[in-house]
Formats: structure tokens, sequence, C-alpha cells
């Protein structure tokens, strides 16, 4: 069988399934060793009913109804979009020959065009996924924004995606033209700078198109920020609060940036409604976070497994390349190198995940030996968990796989064997 670029050869894909495989092991391997490890405390899984008894009587049962259908919806959009990848690297078809030798009379740009086709194409393919969760969340009264809010919102992320996936693909064109076999090594380099160079600029450049931001102003909540972080001994640079109330009624807060950049963001839904012995757990529970340089762990995770997984990447679309006898170094590779993405994503996350379950519980631990309130933080869970219609205790497949937080449960349990361990 041929097509216009030659005769069409078979896949061989022993050797990216086992770079990609060998990718996974170390990248467990790399969160074992690079973990902050457990709780020097021994503790057990709460149970769920006495936790909930005074937050009504469908508490439990509202929450696994609307993550048991959110998750449906993940797994849904994440088929989707791997399919549809999966389409546009294989396909060869009369259509698409057309399109990829257009795009080869002017290669460089025609890899921008097919970068930007691509966030668009995913976009539409994603829209009824995306449709499905924020109706949802507006039946359970979690979603506060409007379907023009909603619309809008939608509309910037596209612009955003076409700008971002047509600078990747790029370059990611240009890396793999220039260097060729060694196209994992730039790839390597390129992900890495690329990774703290977006640290730096997401909160001051990216948030800002999304929220409104405001210095937190002088008074007890600011005052309890700098007092929990003189005593944890770290620096959040300013602090904010995000307009989050105008999405959604769920609480968080965070740490982020590094260098002039950092800053610590609480939602204006947690300064409103936490008791401040609450809003103090969740407060302690970031600045650990940032005195255990959790970000810089996730850099160095990502630093140790990016190479293996980008020799994975560049063995699977060479393979794909060949297969659909596409050329060489011409600009249809960029459309086998987002399969090899997005595959190699989904793997990598599952100990990724594991090793951010980690990061979460030992900072509980620590915001625990901040504030030397367990009740607060018990208090504090449960009301995110109400708030956010949060499983308590999901499936445990689906927590392994994609869990980036450790279970309320487990969270519970910690508090509570810390409070035996401190009865004063």
């Amino acid at each position: 069988m041929t097509s216009a670029s030659g005769p069409r050869r078979s896949l061989n894909a022993r050797a990216p399934v086992a770079a990609a495989l060998a990718a996974v092991a170390v990248a467990f391997f790399v969160g074992w060793a690079t973990g902050p490890g457990s709780p020097p405390i021994e503790f057990d899984r709460a149970d769920a009913a006495a936790y909930f008894e005074h937050s009504g009587p469908n508490t439990l049962d509202t929450a696994e109804r609307y993550r048991s259908r959110s998750r449906a919806i993940g797994l849904f959009a994440l088929a989707s979009e791997i399919a549809l990848l999966a389409f546009l690297a294989f396909y060869r078809g009369p259509p698409m020959r057309r399109l990829l030798d257009r795009a080869s009379l002017r290669p460089y740009r025609g890899a921008a065009a097919i970068g930007a086709l691509l966030a668009v194409t995913l976009a539409l393919a994603g829209l009824p996924a995306s449709l499905l969760s924020f109706d949802l969340g507006r039946d359970y009264g979690l979603i506060t924004q409007t379907p023009g809010g909603w619309a809008g919102d939608k509309l910037l992320s596209l612009g955003f995606s076409v700008l971002l996936f047509s600078i990747a693909a790029l370059v990611a064109f240009a890396a793999w033209r220039r260097f060729r076999g060694r196209f994992w090594v730039a790839a390597s380099l390129i992900a890495m700078a690329f990774a703290v160079i977006w640290l730096w600029l997401w909160p001051i450049a990216v948030s800002p198109l999304f929220n409104r931001f405001e210095p937190l102003p002088p008074g007890p909540v600011r005052s309890e920020v700098l007092d929990l972080a003189d005593r944890a001994g770290v620096d959040v640079g300013e602090v904010y609060s995000v307009d989050a109330s105008r999405r959604s009624v769920a609480l968080n807060a965070y740490v982020h940036g590094i260098g002039s950049s950092k800053r610590m963001v609480i939602y204006d839904n947690a300064l409103e409604t936490l008791p401040p012995d609450r809003l103090s757990a969740l407060i302690a529970h970031e600045l650990a976070h940032v005195e255990s340089k959790d970000l810089y762990r996730g850099l160095g995770f990502a630093v140790l497994v990016i190479p293996l997984a980008a020799l994975a990447l560049q063995l699977g679309a060479a393979a794909i390349s060949r297969r659909n006898a596409d050329r060489a170094d011409g600009p249809s590779i960029v459309l086998p190198l987002a399969l090899g993405l997005a595959v190699m994503s989904l793997l990598i996350s599952v100990p990724a995940n594991r090793l951010s379950r980690e990061i979460e519980i030992r900072a509980d631990y620590r915001a625990l030996e901040l504030t030397d309130d367990p009740g607060a933080m018990i208090g504090l869970q449960r009301r995110i968990a109400v708030s956010n219609l949060s499983d308590p205790d999901p499936p445990a497949l689906w927590q392994a796989l994609f869990g980036t937080h450790p279970a309320t449960l487990d969270r519970f349990g910690l508090a509570e064997a810390w409070r035996r361990e401190h009865p004063e």
C-alpha cells in the first residue's frame, strides 16, 4: 500500500514503549527518593459519618453523586482528547495529506499553523465535556459563574492556547529539525527552562487575565499570615486576595511564583466565610509548602524525569512518522509529538500524583506543628469538603491514578492522631 509520500511501513512500538515504561519506573523512584516522607506519626483513616453528621443528612451522598459524575466527565474528556490526538497523528487520508503538503511549503510557518489548529480542534472536541462539567457544577451549586462569563473565559483561554500551542509547535519542530537524534536532549532543556519561566510568569502575566488580585490590606488576616510565616521562617512575598467567588463557592489558598513573582493568594470565599482558627490552619498548610521548598522539589522531580520521557517521546514520534511515510524533516512531526506528549504526561502523572499526596499530607503535619490546633484542621477539611463537594473517601483506583491530595478521611486521621499525641 502506498501514499503520496512513499510506501507505508509498519509501526514498531517496542522501543518507545520500553522507553516510556522506563520513564515511569524512574519517575516512581525519583518520587520516592525526593519525597518528604510520611509524617512521623501513626494515623489511620477516620470514619466519615462521625465528621459530617451536623453538615446535613445528605451531605455525603450529594458529594458522592457529584464527584462520581464529575469523574465520569473527566474520563470522557481525557479519552476524547487522546482519541483525537491519535487520529490526527495516524490518519493520512487525502485531506490530511493536502494539509500537510501545504504546511511543508513553508515548514516553520506550517508547524506554527498546525499548533494553532491543534489548539482549536482540541478546544472544540473538549467543549461537550466542558459544558457537562459546567452544567453539573451549576446544578449542584458549586459553580456561581453565569453562562456568559463562562463563555468569555473559554474564548480567552482559547486565544491563549492558540498562542501557546503555536509557539510550542514551532519550537518543537525547530528542535526536531536542528538536533534530529538528539532532539530529546534539546527538548529536555527547553522543557526545564519553560517550567522555570512559566512558574515565574504565571502569577504576574497569566492569572491576572482570568481573575482580579488585590493586595491584602493591613488587618488581622495579614498579621496572622506574617506571624505564621515568621514562625515557619519563610518569606511569602506579597499577600493577595483573589475574586474566586465570581466562579465558585470553593475554598482554597496557595503560594505561587518564584523570585520576584512569589506571592500568597487567598480565595475571597475563604476570607469571608472561614473562622479565624480554620483560616489560620489553611494559611499554615500553604506556608508549610514554602518552608519545605515543595515547589523546588517538584522542579527537581521534573528535571530528573523529563529526559527519559523526552527520549520515549522522540522514539514514539519517529516510529509514527515512519509508519505514515511522512517527511522526516516536515512539520507533520508536530502531530505525533503532540500525541506522545499527552500520553507521556498521563503516564508520568501517576507517580507525580503520588509524590503530591505525600507532600500534601506532610504539609498538613507541619501546619499542625505551627498552629497546634487539630480541631481547626478537622474543621477546615470538613468545611472544604462540604463547600467543594469533595468525596471524602474516593475510589482507591481513582485516588491512586489521579488523586493529587490525600483523601479527606486520611487528613482527619492525621489530625486525630496529633490530638492523641498532644492531649494538652
